[in-house]
This record gives C-alpha cells, sequence and structure tokens, in this order.
C-alpha cells in the first residue's frame, strides 16, 4: 500500500515552514584560449573542454553589410549558405547534416556572417568538412535562390503587422544617416529584394569570406593538434586577398530635433509598443562595463527601475526593458515596453522620470552592488555548453576584443562606482537626443503624446512603415 503521506506531505510538515537556502554562486572560471593561424591569415580560437563528448564551431566573417549592394543582401546571402554547395544540392547537404546529427544555422548581422554547428565529437570532423565546403563553394542555385527570395518577401511584408518589427526599423532609419549600412532593415525592403539575383549574392561572398577576414572558433571534446590538423586540411589551400578596411559614414549622437517622435499608426491595435532610444557607444569603449551598469540599473534585470516603476508601480506593462548594442561601431541604447493603451503617454513619461533620477541622483551601494552582482553571475552562462564557448569566442573576432576580456570582466565591474555611473548616465542618456517610437492606436494616442511636449508627433502608417 502506498504511503501517501510520504509523496503528498501534509501541511504541518517541518519543511514547510522555512524557505530553501539559496545555492552557492556558480564559480566563473574563464576559458583557455588558444589563437593560432594558417599560413593564409586565416585565425582560429579554440577552446577545449572534455567533460562533454561535444564539438561546437562557427565560422564567421568579420564583414558582410558594409559590402552589400542593397539592403537585406547580406542577410539573403547567409540564408542561402545552406542551400547546396558546388558538389552538394541543398538536399543532399541537409541529408548529411541529418545523419550526423548536427545542429548549425547560417546568419548576417551589422558586425558580420557567418556559419556554426555542433555535434558529437566522434562526427565533427565530417560536419567541419561541410561547413568548410559551405564557407568556401555555396553554389547559390537558381531554384533555391527563387524560394527563398519568395519567403524573404512574405517576410518583409508581415513586419507591417509586428511591432517590434516597426519600431526596430523606425530607429535604424532615424539613428543612422542614409547611406550608413545601419540604416536600412538588416531583412531588406521589397524593391532591393525583388531586384536581386544569384550573381549578387556570390559577389557579395567572394568579398567577405577570405581568410584574412575569418576565424575559425572550436569548443569542446578536441584538442590543440587535432583542431590544427582539421582546419588546415579544410582551409590550408584557400587563398584570397585582405579587403581595404570598413569606411561607413558618420553617425552622429543626436540633440535636440523636431523629427524626434514618430506614431506608428496601426488601428484598433489592442496595446501600445513603445521604445525610446539614442546612439550610444562601441564596443571597444571604455566606458563598455559602467554603462553596462548602468543599463542593468535602469532596465535590465526584473529588480530594475523601469520594470519596479512601469510594472509593479503603475501597472502598466508585464515588464519593461532597456538594452544596449555596442558593436564594433556605436549602437543603440533602447528602453520600451509594451503597455496598455490609456497608459501610453504616462509610460513614456515614466521612462524619462527613471533617466532624469539616474542622471541627477547618486545611485544607493546596495542597489549598485545588486546591479553589478547580476552582471558578474550571469557569466558563466556563457559558457555553459560548448556552443556557447564557440559562439562567446566569436564576439571576440567581430568585436576586436582581447582574448583575456571575458577573464577580467569581473574584476572591470567589480571596480564601477557610483560616480561612474551617474557621469556616464549623464553622457550617454541626454533627454534631448533621445528618440521617441510609438506603434499604437493613434486615434486614440496621439492628444496625449502631445501634451508630453517631446516634439512634434510625426504619425506614420504602419503600411507605409514597410513601403
Amino acid at each position: 500500500m502506498v504511503d501517501s503521506k510520504r509523496f503528498y506531505p501534509g501541511e504541518n510538515d517541518e519543511f514547510r515552514k522555512y524557505p530553501p537556502a539559496p545555492e552557492a554562486d556558480v564559480l566563473f572560471v574563464p576559458p583557455d584560449i588558444q589563437e593560432f593561424r594558417l599560413a593564409n591569415g586565416l585565425r582560429i580560437l579554440l577552446a577545449e573542454r572534455h567533460d562533454m563528448p561535444i564539438v561546437a564551431t562557427q565560422i564567421v566573417a568579420d564583414r558582410g553589410i558594409d559590402l552589400q549592394s542593397g539592403p537585406g543582401i547580406a542577410t539573403l546571402t547567409a540564408a542561402m549558405l545552406f542551400a547546396g554547395t558546388a558538389s552538394h544540392s541543398a538536399l543532399a547537404l541537409s541529408d548529411e547534416l541529418e545523419a550526423l546529427g548536427a545542429i548549425y544555422h547560417s546568419w548576417a548581422d551589422l558586425d558580420g556572417m557567418g556559419v556554426s554547428g555542433k555535434c558529437l565529437q566522434n562526427q565533427f570532423s565530417d560536419l567541419f568538412a561541410l561547413l568548410a565546403d559551405i564557407v568556401r563553394n555555396p553554389s547559390f542555385d537558381a531554384t533555391e535562390f527563387e524560394s527563398e527570395r519568395s519567403n524573404r518577401r512574405s517576410s518583409i511584408a508581415a513586419q507591417g503587422d509586428d511591432p517590434e518589427a516597426l519600431l526596430d526599423n523606425a530607429l535604424a532609419e532615424r539613428l543612422y544617416p542614409p547611406g550608413h549600412p545601419f540604416h536600412a532593415p538588416l531583412k531588406g525592403d521589397d524593391e532591393t529584394i525583388r531586384a536581386a539575383k544569384p550573381a549578387d549574392l556570390a559577389a557579395l561572398h567572394r568579398q567577405a569570406f577570405r581568410p584574412a577576414h575569418v576565424t575559425v572558433t572550436i569548443a569542446g571534446d578536441i584538442d590543440h593538434d587535432s583542431a590544427m590538423r582539421l582546419v588546415e586540411k579544410n582551409f590550408g589551400s584557400w587563398t584570397g586577398e585582405p579587403l581595404a578596411p570598413k569606411v561607413f559614414p558618420a553617425a552622429p549622437i543626436l540633440v535636440h530635433r523636431e523629427d524626434r517622435f514618430l506614431l506608428i499608426d496601426r488601428p484598433d491595435a489592442s496595446q501600445s509598443n513603445v521604445l525610446v532610444g539614442c546612439l550610444a557607444i562601441a564596443r571597444h569603449n571604455p566606458d563598455f562595463d559602467a554603462v553596462m551598469v548602468l543599463n542593468t540599473l535602469l532596465g535590465g534585470q526584473f529588480s530594475s527601475r523601469l520594470n519596479m516603476n512601469l510594472r509593479e508601480k503603475h501597472a502598466y506593462t508585464y515588464g519593461a526593458y532597456s538594452l544596449v548594442e555596442a558593436r564594433i561601431l556605436p549602437g543603440p541604447w533602447t528602453a520600451g515596453a509594451a503597455v496598455t493603451t490609456p497608459a501610453t503617454a504616462a509610460a513614456i513619461r515614466e521612462i524619462f522620470v527613471e533617466i532624469e533620477r539616474l542622471r541627477n541622483e547618486l545611485v544607493p551601494e546596495a542597489e549598485l552592488q545588486n546591479a553589478k552582482t547580476n552582471l558578474i553571475r550571469k557569466l558563466p552562462a556563457r559558457f555553459e555548453t560548448a556552443a556557447g564557448m564557440a559562439q562567446s569566442l566569436s564576439s571576440l573576432a567581430v568585436l576586436q576584443l582581447p582574448l583575456d576580456v571575458f577573464a577580467t570582466r569581473q574584476s572591470r565591474v567589480a571596480r564601477v562606482t557610483a560616480d561612474d555611473v551617474h557621469r556616464v548616465a549623464n553622457l550617454y542618456l541626454r533627454p534631448e537626443a533621445l528618440c521617441i517610437f510609438v506603434v499604437g492606436d493613434a486615434a486614440l494616442i496621439r492628444e496625449e503624446l502631445e501634451k508630453l511636449h517631446l516634439g512634434q508627433v510625426e504619425v506614420r502608417s504602419a503600411l507605409a512603415q514597410m513601403e
């Protein structure tokens, strides 16, 4: 007979009287990163980890979006990399990768483009050979291209119903000048994608993927000699001259401007999506750690000031956030939330209130320590898996960071003071430089938005935003 009390303890059992004790902090042990190069200039970053029979890799180029002939060509090129090579059709390539039990994908972002894959250690040499073939010899098959182009055009059209996409695209348009690669949506626009040809993708690929601009990261159950032999075998004969350095038009830090308030009208929208943002810092900026602490305090954790204000105090939203996108070039800082329609203007007002508090008052020591502890405790999670390690190593390559940046992160964050937070808040979060974006029902919220006196409210249709 089953003892029900054993499985369903009574309400008076002793264990119910006390909360569970917190677990000890996970000790962060930075990876030992080995670096070497092939004769052709290709860079390899290796982190050995032998506790699991898994190996992950990323093959990443530090060029891409800066070379595209039009918006969206870089991401379209990346999407086509697994659509066949000179020796493998798309179907054959998919079958081989599936037979290896591999997990894989390709991407292009504002800093670079590449492919990744992971599998069991005993299958890794075969997986790496396939990934090398994909990087060196993509076919950009015309039939596969038409299918991918059709999917991309449908995806672009669907952005008109996606508030987050509308906000992201509007932010890029406002913060970066025309002609800057960051100005246009990563997915591109329908006009460019409709006119694109496989030759455009092949041309971008030939420029971006050259040995001197590619880093291979490998993490997991593989030793130095085995990794070196594998990379040499698959990339040793690869040739290509380095490109001239990237040249981007300047993206100036904004000053007060009348066109900084954009309302994207979605009639009958069930809520308003709010975003406030400005141009912030590049990843190599010496203020990076202080800015990250500032962002954590403002909206980078659940107990942040924005979340406690907009969610807990006023019940405007299920969650508010802020985010710093520090890239190889200065990226945006944003704060936002999805809020109830009647609270749209009030939510924007409270975002500015919290920014001003950080600019005008020193952060209490206990709150500062909590934010710094949050950042430090996130470090181990980046290296929990072989794939996470390979991705972290790739970020060192595309962002041109020193190899000890993770090892020194904890001590750098620990040194951030309340005065540092106050200084960077005043330097980077200037209210007059902030652009405001709202996706919502203009008929219901425009009048209240204008009463904020944050500039003339420009109204644009959600459909027009995607044209």
